[in-house]
């Protein structure tokens, strides 16, 4: 049996060689690690994740489609035209995941508006009783409903990905240029499967991008 060893290659003595990823996934100790050390993400670069496993990963949202308002054949054109989608994809060497999660409903935006509108008919009003006690409920009806988690919905989630060649910034700079035409094109392709039923395609920013993680990690929020 031959034995090939690999050829010992020499540098200069003050030259650095630029880091490999080299972490593969191990068996997790429950209990016993952190959310870090369990975690395939190791940082995040504008609005994509950086693994530990050496890919730079960007994440897309897509607008669901009413089946309840189709018939059987039109159901049936919306699988179809989604599957061949689908096999056309899987023609490249990539994998893409698909992620369908319930998240509770963010009703930030909700309680900022009623909350400048209690503040704003309050200094305008302050005569108008009955009508800053109405804003004031509408304020603490959606503080609550947030605080609680009572209503959520389903949102749909595609994950792209760009291998990184190491650790260098440059390696970062080139991924992320890659992954962005990528994910265009993916975006592209995807409206244009299944323009006939309005689906629309969004690549998350930075800050969407962490609350999906925070309520992968902690749905509850507690």
């Amino acid at each position: 049996m031959m034995v090939f060893k690999k050829r010992q290659t020499k540098t200069k003595p003050h030259a650095t060689l630029t880091p490999l990823f080299d972490y593969e996934p191990q068996q997790l100790d429950i209990g016993k690690e952190s959310i870090h050390d369990m975690s395939l993400i190791q940082a995040q670069y504008y609005d994509f994740l950086v693994t530990k496993t050496g890919y730079l990963v960007c994440l897309l949202k897509g607008t669901g489609i009413n089946l309840d308002l189709l018939n059987a054949s039109e159901q049936e054109d919306v699988f179809n035209e989604f599957n061949a989608f689908l096999m056309s994809t899987l023609e490249e060497a990539d994998v893409h995941q698909y992620l369908d999660m319930t998240i509770p409903v963010a009703f930030d935006d909700y309680v900022l508006f009623w909350k400048k509108r209690y503040l704003q008919v309050r200094e305008e009003e302050p005569d108008n009783q009955a009508k800053i006690t109405l804003l004031a409920s509408y304020v603490d009806y959606y503080q609550t409903l947030q605080s609680t988690n009572e209503m959520s919905t389903k949102v749909h989630v595609i994950v792209l990905r760009e291998k990184l060649a190491d650790k260098s910034k440059t390696s970062l700079e080139l991924a992320a240029l890659h992954l962005t035409e990528k994910s265009q094109h993916f975006i592209r392709e995807l409206e244009s499967s299944l323009e006939s039923y309005d689906m629309a395609v969004t690549r998350l920013n930075a800050y969407e991008i962490r609350g999906i993680l925070k309520h992968l990690f902690n749905f509850s929020q507690h």
